[in-house]
């Protein structure tokens, strides 16, 4: 037996095939590179197209993939065999072997990675037995060591933790850099909310409301503010149309009132107002994809791409639920899965911020909370106050209040405790009003 006999031809070309057709999938094999694969043509096929993937090009055809070839000059020479013929015969057969979903394709890398790990410590071994015979070597079991250990790393599972010793320094570290003298993380627009959080890369920030009660308006305000802070932000949607949320986002920036933006009636002024807050918009890094129904692979993928693409520093969602495809036991499991998601997968391996929404019940609990509670990191609730409560605490104190009912990175609020906001539904525009004078119980 040869060591050329240690592959998985069948893994390597469905891997191939699955990228043609989902070319997403390579954001889940990031680990795995052109030269773990024993056929050359398929390693080549496999940079070009996570390189299209990259750019966030999706029409994977031959035409796209002997361009990226053609870019570099490590990969030029393969055209004269990876032909627009040869590529175009592989597409034509790739829908036989190709997988449709994540895990399947996992799978498929995962019996490229052992093969690949096989023929690489054969191969390394085959150098330790030549060190062997080598009366001339010194510092053999070093050499040996190193030889050996270099495989091992490779291929060693990313899922491994470090012992805290290894990893003290580096976590103090980054704890020094925020330390500005100013407030951790991204600040809120209401300086109140601070005391208790702030948009930190890792964490899950969760705006709770009932339908209809400003969750979509409150997620705009903190992305309008975000970029004027100059973040790069993704803003996915399940309830606008980017031509809506437009629409909102224009009456936002502007100031113009939200029912003119829609009917036309805001005159030459207020076009001008309007070619200013477009023009603005231009000029900072911002992607709002609409998706009615979105998973866990549907979101992760999308982040990925603007990630590679644009750069990215806070994702919002809007809004957390589940897609309502199975019983309410199903529902429930798959919404904590999608929250699980978001706040590690996504914001904690990515090292984004995250952001969203999640609609609550008449009495202000969190539908599926136990799920979504055990994931989030802070979750604020916004309620409308009663014609009591705005007569108690002053007219300019606000219409709206917002509540801190999980926080597990900073200050509770004790029972009866609120911020005070101003919500101006016709400008989409929340900010924070004068805060009530706290009355502490006897």
């Amino acid at each position: 037996m040869n060591v050329c006999d240690i592959r998985d031809i069948q893994s390597e070309s469905g891997v191939v095939a699955s990228l043609i057709f989902h070319p997403e999938f390579s954001f889940f094999s990031e680990n795995l590179r052109p030269n773990h694969f024993s056929d050359s043509d398929n390693g080549y096929l496999y940079f070009a197209i996570s390189e299209l993937a990259k750019k966030g090009i999706e029409k994977i055809d031959a035409y796209n993939i002997t361009n990226i070839l053609h870019m570099r000059a490590a990969t030029q020479h393969k055209t004269d065999h990876l032909t627009v013929e040869v590529i175009n015969d592989f597409i034509s057969n790739a829908g036989l072997i190709a997988r449709t979903t994540p895990e399947e394709y996992k799978l498929l890398v995962n019996n490229i990675l052992n093969a690949a790990l096989r023929r690489d410590t054969y191969n390394k071994l085959a150098e330790c037995q030549q060190l062997c015979f080598t009366s001339s070597e010194t510092n053999i079991e070093e050499k040996i060591y190193n030889t050996l250990d270099n495989v091992m790393m490779e291929f060693s599972s990313t899922s491994e933790v470090p012992r805290y010793s290894e990893v003290v320094d580096q976590l103090w570290s980054e704890i020094e850099a925020r330390q500005d003298g100013s407030l951790a993380g991204i600040p809120f627009p209401f300086h109140e909310l601070n005391r208790y959080a702030t948009i930190e890369r890792g964490e899950l920030f969760l705006f709770g409301a009932e339908a209809k009660s400003g969750k979509s308006m409150m997620l705009l305000n903190c992305a309008v503010d975000l970029l004027k802070k100059d973040k790069a932000v993704l803003y996915v949607d399940s309830e606008l149309s980017s031509r809506m949320f437009t629409a909102r986002l224009m009456s936002r920036i502007s100031g113009i009132e939200f029912h003119d933006i829609k009917a036309g009636n805001y005159g030459e002024e207020g076009k001008k107002k309007i070619e200013e807050a477009r023009q603005w918009i231009k000029t900072k890094k911002f992607v709002h994809v609409y998706m009615p129904v979105f998973n866990s692979q549907t979101v992760y993928t999308v982040v990925k791409k603007i990630k590679h693409t644009m750069g990215l520093d806070v994702l919002i969602v809007d809004y957390f639920k589940s897609t309502g495809s199975g019983d309410a036991f199903e529902s429930y499991a798959e919404l904590g899965s999608f929250t699980n998601t978001v706040k590690n997968q996504i914001c904690g391996a990515l090292d984004i911020a995250g952001l969203g929404a999640v609609q609550t019940t008449a009495n202000g609990k969190i539908a599926d909370s136990a799920r979504i509670a055990r994931n989030a990191s802070t979750i604020a609730i916004i309620e409308n106050k009663t014609p009591e409560e705005i007569q108690q605490d002053g007219v300019d104190c606000g219409n709206k209040k917002l509540r801190i009912i999980l926080n597990r990175n900073g200050e509770q609020m004790s029972e009866g405790q609120y911020i005070d906001l101003l919500f101006t539904g016709n400008l989409i525009k929340f900010e924070q009003a004068r805060q009530h004078e706290q009355i502490e119980p006897y």
